[in-house]
């Protein structure tokens, strides 16, 4: 899908998303539709690279409130370089492959 022209839709698999009225319209646009696979630790971008560092980045620090957290978080999400984010991406991309080669089988680390 990565050469193809015009709109590519990525689709989670939300209910309200996959209705026959979302589909009928889809349709009408005439969208390429990219579908959002089920839920697997070995793809979900929340379990990888970003967050992992996150959490390690995190692990003990005790916060006073909501306010305080999210400067927390900022921070560290402001301390990282372009290409922290770039190479995040890149390798999200290797692992979805990754599953994509073993036919869906888990992925040990």
């Amino acid at each position: 899908m990565v050469n193809k022209k015009g709109v590519i839709f990525h689709q989670n698999n939300a209910r309200p998303h996959v209705s026959k009225k979302t589909k009928n319209f889809l349709n009408i646009l005439n969208w390429d539709l990219l579908e959002h696979p089920p839920y697997s630790p070995d793809i979900a971008a929340s379990d990888f690279y970003l967050f992992r560092y996150l959490q390690n980045f995190l692990c003990g620090a005790i916060f006073s409130g909501k306010d305080e957290t999210i400067s927390e978080v900022d921070n560290y999400l402001y301390s990282r370089t372009p290409d922290f984010f770039k190479k995040a991406f890149d390798k999200l991309v290797e692992r979805w492959q990754e599953v994509l080669d073993s036919n869906g089988e888990y992925i040990l680390d």
